[in-house]
């Protein structure tokens, strides 16, 4: 297909725009309100994500080591544990670094804990284990149990199974919505298309009653269907990061007056829009450009 045979697609794909344009408005409104909502479900979806990831970060192991255990073997043991899969990160606390953590937290009671000095600390040498996610626990725990030099392996097996079962829940979830947000969008994309495209029948049959090819009719409403579907998904990605951006603000004022947030700090704009915007692009444009093609096939049987 030559070049002068696209410009001529792609002048009258924006001609029928303009010509058309109540139509042209209606569809754009659809295909924006429809992306608006799958925008939105989109940065929720995204956010959470994150938060999990970072709440799956924190998950740890504590193996307290037994008397005895010399330097050389305790460097030889944070290797191989280190060496475990799931593991990003091992800490060696010692018991002197265990009983100034425990004075911190006791607060105004630490001086209770003078007396537990050298000697007399009671508290054991110990690795702290940072896993990467919930899954890999029970099997970390079970190989931390079989060596000799651990005397006790800690951590808590309900918050592990919990977290792990919180994670897969948002993340099912989450891509539920979205699957049924990008279906209900491409229905509304296609109705809408399918009007445009009746409202315009006789103009088709003409141009089929005087010799012209089903591609030669077809590719000036794809284009328009594509363009249509473009400009809904760049208006409805506008909207949700003005709504986000809002959202942002109002966070970090929160911040700034009550303090840190905790896990439920949002995403920097620009890292959630991409996602939105790359979402957004590829529904309008591929669901504009299918309903261009599904609506005017029954209008070029004649």
């Amino acid at each position: 297909m030559s070049l002068r045979s696209w410009r001529f697609f792609v002048y009258h794909g924006f001609q029928n725009i303009l010509r058309n344009r109540v139509m042209s408005l209606a569809s754009v409104t659809a295909i924006m309100v429809a992306l608006i909502v799958l925008g939105l479900i989109l940065v929720i979806v995204v956010n959470l994500d994150v938060m999990m990831k970072e709440v799956e970060s924190k998950m740890e192991i504590t193996l307290f080591l037994k008397d005895g255990v010399t330097d050389s073997e305790r460097s030889g043991l944070e290797n191989e544990i280190s060496s475990w899969q799931g593991v990003y990160d091992v800490e060696f606390v010692s018991k002197h670094q265990a009983l100034e953590e425990w004075k911190r937290q006791l607060g105004d009671k630490g001086n209770l804990l003078d007396g537990y000095t050298g000697e007399n600390n009671p508290l054991p040498d110990s690795f702290l284990v940072k896993i990467e996610k919930p899954e890999y626990v029970n099997a970390i725990v079970e190989k931390a149990k079989g060596i000799p030099a651990i005397e006790e392996v800690n951590y808590s097996s309900k918050v592990a199974e919990f977290i792990e079962w919180l994670a897969r829940t948002i993340r099912l979830v989450g891509m539920g919505l979205v699957a049924v947000l990008a279906s209900v969008a491409a229905i509304i994309i296609s109705n809408t298309v399918r009007l445009t495209v009746y409202s315009r029948r006789r103009e088709i049959g003409i141009m089929k009653y005087i010799g012209a090819t089903d591609w030669f009719i077809r590719w000036p409403f794809i284009i328009e269907g594509l363009i249509l579907g473009v400009m809904g998904s760049i208006i409805a990605t506008g909207v949700v990061a003005l709504g986000y951006k809002y959202l942002l603000d109002r966070s970090s004022y929160i911040n700034m007056r009550w303090g840190y947030l905790g896990i439920f700090k949002l995403l920097p704009l620009n890292e959630v829009m991409l996602y939105v915007l790359e979402a957004s692009l590829l529904v309008g444009a591929c669901v504009g450009v299918l309903a261009s093609c599904l609506s005017i096939r029954k209008h070029l049987r004649v």
